[in-house]
């Protein structure tokens, strides 16, 4: 029999891998070349995508959950700064957080409906020092303050 605790861990994996199998497939159908490379156990990011019509290079760590607040840990961006300076090619190469938070959100014993919504953050070059150490925080309501948004090449769910 299954533990509770590894049900529900099961269950956040599968909304995560879910959410970056989307991303790639947004990519792909706007053009982009963009692949699932395995993410955190794999020190790869979530997701990479190109377009080498553009020069352009996004690595992308994907959260999604149905509570309010999503987090990304530091070692997760740092990891991501060191492959993206191995692409020296795409002069355009971005750091992007994407967050999705369900529309579904547990309460007691039933579920409580609100808005699905989707934030897609950068993480700059310029701010990489100011950043080292922190682990960042999305609020469903109030989003990521701390960095600036990005608009990606696709259509985003939940604006």
């Amino acid at each position: 029999m299954i533990s509770k605790t590894v049900h529900i861990s099961r269950i956040r994996k599968s909304r995560g891998q879910g959410f970056e199998r989307d991303l790639v497939k947004r990519y792909r159908d706007v053009g982009w070349w963009s692949y699932r490379t395995g993410g955190n156990s794999a020190y790869l990011p979530d997701v990479m995508a190109t377009n080498d019509e553009t020069g352009e290079l996004d690595v992308v760590e994907g959260k999604a959950g149905a509570k309010d607040h999503l987090y990304v840990d530091w070692d997760q961006i740092r990891r991501d700064i060191f492959l993206i300076n191995g692409f020296k090619r795409y002069p355009n190469r971005r750091i992007v957080l994407a967050f999705k938070f369900l529309s579904k959100k547990r309460k007691g014993e039933g579920y409580e409906r609100r808005k699905l919504r989707e934030y897609y953050k950068l993480v700059p070059e310029e701010m990489w020092k100011k950043l080292e150490g922190q682990t960042i925080s999305c609020h469903y309501e109030r989003g990521c303050p701390v960095l600036p948004e990005y608009r990606p090449p696709f259509k985003v769910k939940g604006r």
